[in-house]
């Protein structure tokens, strides 16, 4: 009747009792998302040990756990301890877990790797500080670059962990290498920020490592701020630049008619107040091209009547310039349609002073 119901018991384990498996807990599972090759020991055991304690299974590999006396315990507690076995498996390289493949509980196995990676050594040591002095920011933001100098900091707290004392001693300790790591941590910023770091060095006390890190991350967002400020009318200036560039003259001066207000030429040159030369061309001004011809074919007929070379001469240039007086009260909008140079200046022989 006992022996009834200890197997009972077995199976009503309470989901806070250490031998307790969840149905969802299976040999497969990866409690960590990067598997351990040897390098960075601390980092992969810490990982670990968050993730057997949230599956109340940290007391397989630190001993707590033992083989139980009832025999109707054993297998219950074997099936929690080849579970954990299996997730540690899991998390370990090929080269690795083979070597460890057949041990026998989970807690020989944990102490096994610490024996053989957890071992602090001064070479460890040595080659944990000089990437400490080797670091820098370089091309790196400040987000990046605190990222990888606190990966090493981790892992030497890691190796060099500080008693827990009750006296306050320890909190002395931590005070003075919170200190360390924010000099360090700031002699690796790039020159641009020496007015923030001597800024944060002088305050008393100096604040802490998070402290510091927002203070710059603030720095950081305004020099954005302003540089996105700067640019805008830096460029808009090159774009006026451009636009007006192709009317500067020899003399670096922008050349404006102060009667139509058009660019290219003054108004001592402008073609509709001192009139066109004889050969300058109208290549889209279609009516006034169309009226001249029809005019001149009337004055051959009329040089056919009588009228002289001379007359004739006369006559076209009282038309020639009833059209440009006619042309000067028109919309200049509308008259910008005509051509390239608008009929109100010349081409590019005018702004040169070509004639």
């Amino acid at each position: 009747m006992s022996s009834t119901s200890d197997a009972t018991s077995v199976t009503t384990l309470d989901s806070s009792n250490h031998l307790y498996l969840h149905p969802s807990d299976h040999p497969g599972m990866n409690l960590v998302s990067k598997s351990f090759d040897g390098t960075r020991f601390g980092a992969w055991k810490r990982a670990m040990t968050i993730a057997l304690s949230a599956k109340n299974k940290l007391s397989f590999v630190n001993g707590v756990s033992t083989r139980p006396n009832d025999p109707f315990l054993v297998p219950q507690w074997q099936r929690c301890n080849d579970m954990v076995i299996s997730w540690i498996l899991n998390t370990l390289s090929r080269g690795i877990s083979d070597s460890v493949l057949y041990t026998e509980t989970a807690y020989k196995l944990w102490n096994e790797l610490n024996d053989r990676y957890g071992q602090v050594n001064g070479a460890k040591l040595y080659q944990l500080q000089k990437s400490i002095c080797e670091i820098s920011q370089g091309s790196n933001d400040t987000a990046t670059y605190f990222t990888k100098i606190k990966a090493i900091w981790d892992e030497l707290s890691a190796l060099n962990s500080l008693p827990n004392w009750s006296c306050g001693v320890s909190h002395v300790f931590a005070k003075r290498d919170e200190d360390q790591r924010l000099v360090q941590f700031l002699t690796g910023l790039n020159a641009s920020y020496d007015s923030i770091q001597s800024n944060i060095l002088m305050m008393k006390p100096l604040p802490s490592i998070s402290a510091a890190y927002a203070i710059l991350i603030q720095d950081e967002k305004q020099r954005e701020i302003h540089s996105t400020n700067i640019f805008a009318p830096e460029s808009s200036s090159m774009n006026v630049t451009a636009q007006t560039s192709q009317f500067r003259t020899e003399n670096k001066k922008v050349v404006v008619c102060s009667h139509y207000k058009k660019y290219g030429h003054t108004s001592n040159k402008c073609y509709r107040l001192v009139g066109f030369p004889k050969d300058f061309k109208f290549t889209k001004n279609k009516r006034f091209s169309a009226n001249s011809a029809s005019h001149v074919t009337e004055l051959k007929e009329q040089e056919s009547n009588g009228l002289t070379s001379d007359q004739i001469g006369e006559l076209l240039q009282l038309l020639q310039k009833s059209y440009i007086e006619k042309a000067g009260q028109e919309d200049a909008f509308n008259t910008s349609k005509i051509s390239h140079a608008n009929f109100v200046g010349p081409l590019s022989e005018e702004a040169t002073g070509s004639w």
